[in-house]
């Protein structure tokens, strides 16, 4: 094979490989607050992060299982956050949706939608469990269920809290998002 060839085989095999998600992730964000919020929180054992959509059903289905799961592990030192990565958020309108749907935790805002693409977060609901140095070892969704919550749904976020607080290696590193698309910028 020449030397021409070779490279132009080299590049479109770049040019359509997946992209990879970033193996390490921090910074801040500024909330629906109006203050700026570090991604992750540097007391917390692990950082919680949910993609958020204020239009989507499955995110508003889910809403009552996030707020019980930050409640639940916020002892033991987990985290959350939600981030609104999708065209149109703004300070005034994730306030109104914090306050509406009594979020125990900020919701931050990607303006440009720079977290959500970095990490690969295509979908509201899609959730990443991270450890203190920003390494992300849970990604995926919240549970097996999408917009009619049962009561055997599998718990893919709470499984990965669960074995991370117990110092286990993770049954399910990644799982599948059901969720809206998000709208991004």
């Amino acid at each position: 094979m020449d030397l021409k060839r070779l490279a132009l085989t080299a590049l479109l095999a770049t040019a359509c490989a997946p992209a990879r998600a970033p193996n390490s992730i921090s910074g801040q964000l500024q909330g629906a607050d109006g203050a700026f919020h570090p991604i992750l929180n540097p007391l917390a054992r692990f950082t919680v992060i949910e993609f958020f959509s204020a239009h989507c059903p499955c995110q508003a289905v889910h809403d009552a299982r996030l707020k019980a799961l930050a409640e639940r592990y916020r002892a033991s030192g987990v985290y959350f956050i939600a981030v609104d990565s999708e065209a149109g958020a703004s300070i005034a309108r994730d306030g109104a949706e914090a306050v509406r749907r009594g979020y125990s935790y900020p919701l931050l805002i990607d303006p440009d939608g720079a977290l959500a693409r970095s990490t690969q977060a295509d979908y509201a609901t899609y959730s990443l469990l991270v450890d203190t140095s920003g390494r992300v070892m849970y990604r995926g969704g919240i549970d097996s269920d999408r917009s009619h919550l049962r009561d055997d749904a599998t718990p893919y976020l709470q499984n990965a809290i669960e074995d991370a607080l117990a110092g286990r290696s993770l049954r399910n590193p990644e799982a599948k998002t059901l969720g809206c698309s998000l709208m991004l910028r």
